[in-house]
């Protein structure tokens, strides 16, 4: 069964021709010190927004693309790619204008050059507008914008205007240093490099989500989709939760060529087949996955309707949309507080399901202190869920003798609760280690505070074994349980 319901999607920015030329390189030039490649085959691709259309026809869309493509040989070449494909095609046949092609050499299955060919006058050019654009974007369902900064689109702000006119959704792949012309679109997929020169470095998750949600306010922007490689995703939406999304094959990149172009299709595409904003994180984690397999072959590589809805059906183990945000729905009303083994055991699944990742910490937390805070806010940044084991009533008083804990296991958690602004999965654990506990809910990131070496924190063997991770988090200095029970235990002396 396809995710896909057919859909009319209208694709404007700046198009150009891929080429990859392939070849082998045995003997060194007698006429400088650099190798000699023999070319042995080429292949010829779209590129840009040609490519985010051949994405969108892929998916079995009604697509149309608005473009500036010369007619010079590069433009006859690409005309014809998209012919084949029975893309749409506006162009103006205009004599001066140079078809941009990047054109990559490569040998024994490394790139060794791109050679960029494009005419400075491209970006001069200010007309996207004729007289029948306004008809294609009414008669579309969606409009994606694909800037690569080649001139194509300097009247932007004009056509979201349009779109809005016709409440068309508009999603935008953007680029440049100021995305104030964006404003008003429905979603933007940046990477983390154009995100970062818009609103500044950003040092983890939080601190881009933060930025994102400011962005969004500011440029009336409905979603934020930051692609960040080998990180995953962070989709950042009006007035509902953000969310980090995992890569799906951070280990078996082959080229990332055209990634973005495939983003934005499969976005645009997923989000028309539901049309909801609360379906935007489905289509989100369907980008990623498209965006996952594209990587792991060569060039701007389109992905079918049918490879697609297969993988995203294994991926997610779901077999339909309803029941993967039935899955989300479930997991966000379950208890923070988990009471027993049932609730732990299904509180995973839904995570499991869902393709999330699981941070996992544990400790006394008997007093609560700013120590504590600092330690559980680094702790929820690891991971997408995290989980925090509480020594039991009688494990504590194993560990720190008789007279602790001073608040009972009840009361512990209840502050992580609140400490976490309900942002944590809480479970006690009667033994003196967690060993069992992390055994059963299987984080891929261990998390322990203070000056540890990973060899000595407990779990660190099996988390390593399962492909997982340890984070050690340093304690701040001057803060602990026990040296505050001593300070009012002395003041009463």
């Amino acid at each position: 069964m396809s995710l896909f319901n057919k859909s009319k999607i209208l694709v404007i920015g700046d198009a150009m021709l891929d080429k990859y030329s392939f070849g082998s390189t045995n003997r060194i030039s007698p006429e400088a010190p650099v190798p000699v490649l023999k070319i042995e085959k080429e292949i010829l691709k779209p590129g840009g927004a040609a490519n985010v259309a051949a994405n969108v026809k892929s998916l079995g869309h009604d697509t149309s693309l608005v473009t500036k493509i010369g007619i010079d040989n590069n433009g006859k070449i690409l005309r014809s790619l998209l012919k084949s494909l029975k893309i749409n095609l506006t162009s103006p046949s205009d004599k001066t204008f140079k078809t941009t092609t990047k054109t990559r050499i490569l040998s024994q299955n490394q790139q060794l050059m791109r050679i960029d060919d494009e005419s400075s006058n491209n970006l001069e050019d200010k007309k996207t507008f004729f007289s029948g654009l306004e008809k294609l974007i009414k008669n579309s369902d969606a409009v994606i914008f694909s800037d690569y900064s080649k001139g194509s689109l300097k009247n932007i702000s004009s056509l979201i205007k349009i779109a809005n006119k016709f409440k068309k959704p508009v999603f935008i792949d953007p680029k440049g240093d100021n995305f104030s012309s964006y404003k008003n679109a429905f979603a933007i997929t940046p990477n983390l490099k154009e995100f970062e020169n818009i609103v500044g470095y950003c040092k983890n998750h939080k601190d881009i989500i933060s930025k994102a949600k400011l962005l969004s306010k500011t440029l009336n922007i409905n979603s934020i989709l930051v692609t960040l490689g080998s990180d995953g995703m962070i989709l950042v939406r009006k007035n509902k939760k953000s969310f980090h999304i995992k890569a799906t094959s951070a280990k078996e990149v082959y080229d990332v060529t055209g990634a973005g172009d495939t983003v934005i299709a499969v976005l645009c595409a997923t989000y028309l087949s539901y049309k909801d904003d609360d379906d935007m994180y489905f289509a989100a984690v369907v980008a990623n996955i498209a965006a996952g397999e594209v990587i792991k072959k060569l060039g701007a590589h389109s992905i079918s309707a049918e490879e697609l809805s297969n993988k995203v059906y294994k991926d997610v183990s779901i077999n339909h949309e309803e029941e993967f945000f039935k899955n989300i729905d479930e997991l966000y009303e379950c208890n923070k507080i988990i009471k027993n083994d049932n609730e732990l055991k299904r509180i995973i699944e839904l995570i499991n399901n869902l393709g999330l990742s699981i941070a996992f910490t544990n400790g006394c937390f008997d007093l609560l202190h700013r120590g504590h805070t600092k330690y559980l806010d680094e702790s929820r940044k690891a991971a997408d869920i995290l989980f925090i084991g509480v020594n039991n009533d009688t494990s504590v008083k194993k560990l720190k003798g008789n007279k602790r804990p001073i608040n009972n296991i009840k009361d512990r958690m209840e502050m992580l609760r609140r400490a976490t602004l309900d942002e944590a999965f809480i479970v006690e654990f009667s033994e003196q280690t967690p060993i069992k506990l992390i055994k059963k809910i299987k984080p891929d990131i261990l998390i322990k505070g203070g000056d540890y070496k990973e060899n000595e924190i407990i779990g660190s063997d099996f988390i390593k074994k399962n492909k997982g991770k340890v984070k050690i988090i340093p304690f701040v200095k001057g803060f602990s349980s026990s040296n505050i029970i001593k300070k009012i235990v002395k003041s009463f002396d």
